[in-house]
């Protein structure tokens, strides 16, 4: 999305009233499984496959997943309504089907909804894109504690979570997981699609470590994609740190690695032989609308892209994990393109993510 498109986006989903002076949403009460997007026994996109021949455990696995979905809000309000007949809600549930699918075959699978903080909070130009974020930070803590003392037993989890899902997910981990038992029961953390500035990692995580490879365990993973040369623009974004919320720029050097092999070289890789990259196809939605506010209805399906090849490095000066090959150079036709391939995270190594799930609790259990 070019800067004039993304301005008419802004103009038109700013909110019309700050913050203190909104009626927000009610705060969900996580003992009604209907605030719940996905739970081992609620059918969703979260069982969706690309390959029928893929294994499918949706109950009873050693280990849980506690998924926190990204931005899907774009209305005229600080924070989300979590009606099942909105689009925002639609979105969830996509994001269930492209991303968390990847622990169907390993973890059971629990993801709240909450009430997401609206796309347009990362603009505002005051505190009140930060309170939003505080006010569904509030959420993601409630159903965590929630998840901890119903439903995980005491099994080993997993924490996953993308772009504003992984700063709830650093508040989370750093906050309330660090430095408690619950630490020695983390396998690890996918933080993946937010910066985590390099020069703050040790301020956030003393007592957890970087990852380093493909089977280290309690410890954090993180990647930013971008096609190869994309530079972030100077634009600076809501950063939350242990002493409280900051501004930081987007093209500082980040903490990332590469999903295709585990650490953070700069040399160029090759996809593995489990590579997969996947989409999701629907033969009436509109992926390209923002702007709808209820949910369409549309039959979902998660696919393999037609398109599988391409390679990848971590830049040594930013952090941003770069891409080059035919697969990127189809998706440069897609509308609005830019080169940040922020929305397509997870979706690019879907099948890397999914055996690296596996190879992480072998060497945990």
């Amino acid at each position: 999305m070019d800067d004039e498109k993304l301005d008419k986006l802004l103009e038109y989903i700013k909110p019309e009233k700050s913050f203190e002076n909104t009626d927000h949403p009610k705060a969900p009460d996580y003992s009604n499984y209907n605030n719940w997007a996905a739970y081992p026994d609620k059918d969703g996109q979260q069982f969706y496959l690309p390959d029928s021949s893929l294994l499918l455990n949706k109950t009873n696995n050693d280990v849980d997943v506690f998924y926190i979905h990204p931005t899907g809000f774009f209305e005229k309000t600080w924070n989300s309504f979590m009606e099942k007949d909105r689009a925002a809600y639609e979105r969830t549930e996509m994001m269930l089907g492209n991303q968390v699918s990847a622990f169907n075959e390993s973890c059971n699978i629990y993801a709240p909804e909450y009430r997401q903080a609206t796309y347009y909070s990362y603009f505002a130009k005051n505190s009140d894109g930060m309170m939003a974020h505080d006010l569904a930070f509030r959420d993601v803590l409630n159903s965590f504690n929630y998840f901890i003392e119903n439903f995980n037993n005491n099994k080993p989890f997993i924490i996953m979570s993308h772009s504003q899902g992984a700063l709830h997910a650093q508040r989370l981990i750093s906050k309330y997981i660090q430095g408690t038992q619950l630490q020695k029961r983390m396998i690890c953390a996918y933080v993946i699609g937010y910066i985590i500035p390099d020069n703050m990692y040790d301020e956030l995580f003393p007592s957890i470590p970087k990852s380093k490879s493909s089977t280290d365990t309690n410890c954090i993973i993180s990647w930013s994609t971008v096609v190869e040369g994309f530079k972030r623009q100077r634009v600076r974004t809501i950063f939350w740190t242990p002493s409280g919320w900051t501004i930081q720029y987007m093209d500082q050097k980040i903490f990332s690695i590469n999903p295709f092999t585990w650490n953070d070289s700069s040399n160029w890789q090759e996809p593995p032989d489990y590579h997969s990259a996947v989409i999701t196809k629907s033969p009436n939605y509109d992926f390209a609308d923002r702007l709808s506010i209820k949910h369409s209805g549309s039959k979902k399906s998660l696919r393999y892209s037609s398109v599988q090849d391409f390679s990848t490095s971590v830049n040594s000066q930013n952090g941003l994990l770069e891409a080059k090959g035919p697969l990127i150079e189809r998706m440069k036709k897609i509308q609005y393109f830019t080169g940040d391939l922020h929305s397509y995270d997870v979706m690019l190594f879907w099948g890397c993510l999914r055996q690296n799930i596996k190879d992480r609790i072998n060497a945990f259990l």
